[in-house]
């Protein structure tokens, strides 16, 4: 069994990230615009309430350690950088995968803001 699935888009993304790009333009905007709101809605709770009522162990480790100006956006691109990959690695899920955590961090950001969790 091959490591890397036969149908992937990790070439293109490496070779030719532009490619990649206009190829997934929907998609990545989605991810894009849910990251950006979850990001903030992180970023202002983490400023009131600190970062000890961030769930996400890595999320709240970068925060301790660089502070919640630098932690949380350091973060959340590491998150974003993680889903591109996982997303490209299977070709035929690639927008879907990208689509769906664009929505998730949506509702994240949704949850972050009415105080949800």
């Amino acid at each position: 069994m091959p490591a890397i699935p036969v149908q992937t888009e990790l070439p293109r993304l490496f070779r030719t990230p532009r490619r990649f790009v206009q190829a997934y333009r929907l998609p990545l905007l989605i991810l894009w615009v849910g990251a950006v709101a979850d990001l903030y809605t992180t970023w202002h709770n983490l400023r009131l309430y600190g970062p000890q009522v961030e769930s996400h162990i890595v999320q709240r480790w970068f925060s301790e350690i660089l502070g919640v100006e630098w932690g949380v956006p350091l973060a959340k691109m590491g998150q974003c950088a993680f889903v591109v990959l996982v997303a490209a690695w299977w070709k035929p899920w690639t927008p879907w995968i990208l689509t769906l955590c664009g929505i998730l961090y949506t509702a994240a950001s949704i949850s972050n803001y009415y105080g949800l969790l």
